[in-house]
């Protein structure tokens, strides 16, 4: 290694930094100094960068390893990393932590320097002590700076605790009085409580009697209109009952008195298509006996004549169903008639008859109109014998109707 090189090599500003640090005030605060594995390990780390620096000034290079110098920087980077967060943190650990990297890895590493040079250590303990010497002015000012405050806080304290006794006693005087007037207030809206619930309470008393009085006759008012009004109700009741009734006997009589309106033209058409078929075939019939009249008798004219009455019998076959649906729709109209009539008149009959004899009457008319059954209607053969004996019961009520 060159003399150039060794003056400029990385491991003398590094131990430079470790020795500007014992001008810094964090190393001289209580935490540290009153504590001694800290001031221990400070002392140990600044002695150690001390002694380093004595052997990089008196050392030459040729005489020194250069392998050794780069170990020794290298293993001196962690305690200043440890130095510098102490500074950043305030914790005395990191100077326990440097102090025991710079014993197990720097000071092994001192063989780095010719052995009989290390006697400078005579020279370095000056140094040494100095700076012990300046760590402890430095506690003992940072103590004094300590008690003086401590002093100050202390006589702010004292004049402060006498103002407050002052303040306390004029506190208790002035509750004193507050407390007297206090009472005496009380007193006083005591009196006048007293004096307005009594007026208040007959105030009360009256007004409570003549509301009394006041809802007792409203109650007989309220009596008399409720028991006028429950006359209207039973009367208003009864009539429409009957007006119930009679409205009811319209409406099931209206209904009787449409069908049998309904039935009764039903019936007519039947009856006046009954005679125009029944016409037909006599018309018919007729012409044949005119037709054949003044010919003799023979076989073909026989044959003729069967055959022209045959049409006029199937001709005037349909008038059997069109006289038996007359029939029966002139029986169902006569029928809706005779119940119109008497679903009509059934109330006024029994009018004036009692309740219980009302009542009977209805129940037992209650099976002639209702559940009866309905005539089936059948439909045979024109030709049926049994058509024709209908055929003339029809023309015999077609006659009288």
């Amino acid at each position: 290694m060159t003399r150039a090189a060794y003056d400029e090599t990385p491991l003398r500003a590094s131990v430079q930094r470790i020795l500007d640090m014992r001008k810094m005030p964090e190393f001289s605060s209580e935490a540290v100094a009153l504590n001694e594995g800290y001031a221990f390990a400070r002392d140990k780390v600044f002695a150690i960068a001390q002694v380093l620096q004595e052997l990089l000034d008196k050392t030459p290079a040729e005489l020194t390893s250069a392998g050794g110098l780069s170990t020794l920087n290298s293993h001196i980077q962690a305690p200043l990393a440890e130095l510098v967060a102490f500074i950043g943190n305030g914790n005395p650990s990191h100077i326990v932590n440097a102090s025991s990297q710079l014993d197990q890895n720097v000071m092994s590493t001192f063989w780095a320097f010719t052995p009989h040079l290390q006697s400078s250590g005579k020279t370095s303990l000056p140094a040494l002590f100095k700076a012990q010497a300046e760590f402890s002015q430095g506690v003992i000012q940072e103590l004094s700076k300590t008690r003086d405050g401590l002093a100050n806080d202390l006589i702010d304290l004292i004049d402060k605790s006498q103002t407050l006794s002052k303040k306390l006693d004029e506190a208790i005087e002035n509750a004193a009085k507050e407390r007297a007037e206090a009472s005496a207030a009380v007193a006083k809206l005591d009196q006048a409580f007293t004096q307005a619930e009594s007026a208040r309470q007959l105030a009360f008393d009256a007004a409570v009697l003549e509301q009394q009085k006041l809802y007792k006759d409203e109650m007989e008012l309220q009596a008399l209109a409720a028991s006028k009004t429950l006359t209207d109700l039973n009367s208003f009741r009864d009539d429409a009952a009957r007006i119930v009734q009679v409205v009811g006997n319209i409406g099931v009589t209206g209904n009787y008195q449409r069908i049998a309106n309904s039935e009764s033209e039903s019936a007519n058409f039947w009856r006046w298509a009954t005679v125009i078929i029944f016409g037909a075939g006599i018309g018919i019939a007729i012409a044949t006996f005119i037709k054949f009249w003044h010919e003799p008798f023979s076989q073909d004219t026989a044959i003729s004549v069967l055959i022209r009455l045959f049409y006029a019998v199937v001709i005037t076959s349909p008038a059997i169903y069109t006289a038996r649906e007359s029939a029966r729709h002139r029986t169902n109209a006569d029928r809706a008639r005779q119940t119109e009539l008497e679903l009509a008149s059934i109330g006024p009959f029994i009018e004036l008859l009692p309740e219980d004899s009302k009542v009977a009457i209805r129940a037992g008319l209650t099976s002639s109109y209702f559940g009866r059954t309905t005539e089936a209607h059948t439909v045979s053969s024109p030709l049926d014998p049994e058509n024709f004996k209908n055929l003339l019961e029809a023309l015999k009520a077609i006659k009288t109707g």
